[in-house]
C-alpha cells in the first residue's frame, strides 16, 4: 500500500506447518463463538487478524479508529479487544484508558499490539490497565494462544463476579419470603432518600403490619405462620411495581420503598396492597382444631414521605411511618394512616 507508514510492513508472521495451529486448538471451544474486536487502522493488518481470529471461530468485530472502538465497546462489549497503541485519530493509550474506565462487573481484556517494543511503552500501557502487550510482529500461533489465555482470564472473572453477586444477594434476602432483608431495606432507603433529595424528587415509605399475626401462630401452628408470610409477600409482590422495594421488615412487619411518588401514589398502592392480603384466604392445616376452614389476614399500614416538613433524613421517613403505624393499630386496626405535617390522616377504616 503506496501511502502506509513503514511501521506498517511490521505485520504478524504466520507460522507454517500444523504443529504450532494444535497447540492453540483450545481457543474457541473454552469460550464459544467469544466476540473480540480487533482495533488497527492498516487494511491489510485487519484483514489478516480477522482470517486468523475466524478460522478459529471467534466472532469478530473491527475498528479502523479509536472514536469507532470506543462506541462500539459500549455498543456491544466484547470479550476481548486487540489494540494498536497509534490510530489516526486518537492515542491507543487513551482508548485503552476509556475501555478500563467501564463498571466494575464488566471485565473486558485489552492486548495491546504496537510495533514499540521498548519497556517504557510496554509499563506505560500495562499501568493504564492492559492485560497483555504483544510487540509486532507476532506470530499466528503466539497470537491466537494469548487470545485464548485472555478469554480464559475472563470466563474466570466472570464467574468469580457472578459468584459475589449470588453471595451479596443472599445475605440481601429474607429466607422465608425472598424479599429484601432488613440489611437490604436499610441500604436502598439510604440510597433513595439521597437520590430523592440530589433531584428533588417524591420518594414515599408505606410500613405493614399484618394484624393478629401472632395469634395465627399459636393457633395453627409456626409453619401454617410461614405460609401466611409467604403469601403475604407474594401480594405485596404482585401489587407493586419493578422500581418498588418490598422488604420484609421483621417478623409480621414489612415495608415497602416508593421512589417517584408522592402522597397519592404512595396511598394508592397501600390500598392495593390492602385489597390484595385481605381478599386472600389461607386453608388452615389438616388436623387443627378448626378443619376444613380458611383464614383471611388483614393488615395495618402508615405512610410517610418525603418531602414532608419534618421528614429530613431515612431515619425520619422510618419514624414516622411507624409512628402512622402504631396509630393505624391504635384506631383498630385494618386500617391505613398517613403522617402528614405533623397530623395522621385515616384511610380504609371499618371496611
Amino acid at each position: 500500500m503506496g501511502g502506509e507508514p513503514r511501521r506498517r510492513a511490521a505485520l504478524a508472521r504466520p507460522v507454517r506447518g500444523g504443529g504450532a495451529r494444535k497447540q492453540v486448538c483450545f481457543r474457541a471451544r473454552m469460550a464459544q463463538r467469544a466476540k473480540i474486536l480487533v482495533v488497527d487502522d492498516s487494511r491489510t493488518q485487519l484483514d489478516w487478524l480477522v482470517r486468523v481470529l475466524e478460522r478459529e471461530e471467534y466472532d469478530v468485530r473491527t475498528a479502523a479508529d479509536g472514536k469507532d472502538a470506543i462506541r462500539k465497546v459500549r455498543g456491544e462489549p466484547p470479550d476481548l479487544v486487540l489494540l494498536d497503541m497509534i490510530l489516526p485519530d486518537m492515542d491507543g493509550l487513551e482508548v485503552l484508558r476509556i475501555v478500563k474506565a467501564r463498571p466494575e462487573d464488566q471485565f473486558i481484556p485489552v492486548i495491546i499490539l504496537s510495533v514499540k517494543s521498548d519497556l517504557d511503552s510496554k509499563v506505560a500501557g500495562l499501568r493504564i490497565g492492559a492485560d497483555d502487550f504483544l510487540a509486532k510482529p507476532f506470530a499466528e500461533a503466539e497470537i491466537l494462544a494469548r487470545c485464548a489465555a485472555m478469554l480464559r482470564i475472563k470466563t474466570l472473572q466472570d464467574q468469580l463476579r457472578e459468584t459475589q453477586r449470588r453471595l451479596r444477594e443472599q445475605t440481601l434476602t429474607d429466607d422465608l419470603t425472598g424479599l429484601k432483608n432488613r440489611r437490604a431495606f436499610d441500604e436502598r432507603l439510604q440510597e433513595e432518600f439521597r437520590r430523592a433529595h440530589r433531584y428533588s424528587d417524591p420518594v414515599s415509605l408505606i410500613m405493614i403490619d399484618l394484624d393478629h399475626f401472632k395469634l395465627v401462630n399459636d393457633r395453627y401452628g409456626h409453619p401454617f405462620g410461614d405460609l401466611v408470610l409467604r403469601g403475604a409477600s407474594e401480594q405485596l409482590r404482585a401489587s407493586t411495581r419493578d422500581p418498588d422495594i418490598c422488604a420484609r421488615y421483621g417478623g409480621e412487619e414489612f415495608a415497602v420503598i416508593l421512589p417517584k411518588t408522592h402522597l397519592s401514589g404512595a396511598l394508592a398502592v397501600a390500598e392495593r396492597i390492602w385489597k390484595e392480603l385481605s381478599a386472600r384466604s389461607y386453608p388452615v392445616p389438616a388436623g387443627s382444631a378448626e378443619p376444613d376452614t380458611a383464614i383471611q389476614v388483614t393488615a395495618s399500614m402508615g405512610i410517610a414521605f418525603y418531602p414532608s416538613k419534618d421528614i429530613g433524613s431515612p431515619e425520619a421517613l422510618v419514624r414516622y411511618a411507624d409512628e402512622a403505624l402504631y396509630q393505624a393499630k391504635k384506631a383498630g386496626r385494618n386500617t391505613i394512616c398517613l403522617y402528614q405535617a405533623q397530623a395522621y390522616r385515616y384511610e380504609a377504616s371499618d371496611r
